[in-house]
């Protein structure tokens, strides 16, 4: 098994690029008195020219970036001694100069991004949080962060359902599932728009707990289809049988349809469907008693 090997490679500074005419006479100063000894008081002396000057003036004076007194060479030391001697105050180099403003106008972009960003977010939180059938509202996690910052569950003022049967409790995230050994930690409420991508998931499929959970995808197909008008109830040979029209059988009496009735029965239990009294009529002429939805059968449908 190979070893593995950790490799440092110490990269060369930048050239210098100063912007002012006594630097090469400065180094030449600098490289003199580097030649001796490098005492305590020399280094502290660097030190303090370093902080009272700010590390614009040191990098000015290097005509370099400037990473602090124990990261440079003692020859730059001593630029910056002799430089504060003289009482120079160079101009920032030309290339620096032009990378912060290129920062400065990344930073300003980033900024303008993050509040389109921000604004959007906001928009989608209210239009979500209008159409939820209680109040929610928005709090911090504050114990854990993400690599975004902090994340923000939606919460519900009443206990609410979604889905079949699943549970969110009043005061806790809708993510949260109840009973669970670590509970969220959630500060007081927030003027910002909820980012948890699972609060946000529940949130607009949330309903009060006394309210019917909605249609399946294969019961909100059937009441699609009911609602076309194409479900009938056929009486042949003593049976009853319900059947889709639209669509044809291989099984007995399949020229009258698909058999349905098992499904549409539990839609009828539910008080979404009910069969005509009168006999209408299919596309092909067969009469039979035609299923239709009910009010609550289509606001399910709608909702």
């Amino acid at each position: 098994m190979a070893r593995r090997q950790m490799i440092t490679v110490v990269l060369p500074p930048d050239e210098p690029e100063p912007e002012y005419d006594l630097y090469q006479e400065l180094r030449r100063d600098a490289e003199n008195r580097a030649r001796g000894f490098l005492g305590p008081g020399d280094l502290a002396r660097m030190t303090e020219v370093a902080a009272r000057r700010g590390g614009d003036w040191c990098t000015a004076v290097l005509g370099r970036g400037f990473p602090g007194v124990q990261r440079i060479s003692s020859v730059d030391g001593w630029t910056l001694v002799a430089a504060d001697e003289l009482n120079l105050a160079p101009p920032l180099p030309r290339r620096i100069v032009e990378e912060r403003e290129a920062d400065e106008q990344r930073r300003q972009a980033r900024e303008t991004l993050a509040a389109m960003e921000l604004e959007t977010a906001k928009r989608q939180w209210n239009l979500l949080a209008g159409g939820a059938p209680v109040v929610l509202t928005v709090h911090e996690n504050t114990r854990h962060t993400g690599p975004n910052g902090s994340t923000l569950h939606a919460v519900p003022a009443v206990d609410v359902v979604s889905g079949k049967a699943r549970q969110h409790k009043a005061g806790a995230g809708l993510c949260e599932t109840v009973g669970r050994a670590n509970p969220l930690h959630l500060g007081d409420a927030v003027d910002r728009p909820a980012n948890c991508v699972r609060c946000l998931e529940y949130a607009a499929k949330i309903r009060k707990v006394d309210a019917p959970a909605p249609p399946t995808d294969a019961e909100a197909a059937l009441l699609r289809l009911i609602a076309s008008g194409v479900v009938f109830t056929f009486h042949v040979r003593r049976a009853v049988t319900i059947r889709d029209t639209s669509q044809r059988s291989r099984a007995a009496w399949g020229h009258l349809g698909r058999k349905v009735d098992v499904r549409v029965k539990a839609l009828a239990k539910k008080g979404w469907v009910h069969e005509d009294r009168e006999y209408g009529a299919t596309q092909a002429g067969v009469r039979g008693h035609r299923w239709r939805l009910t009010e609550a059968g289509t606001a399910a449908l709608e909702g």
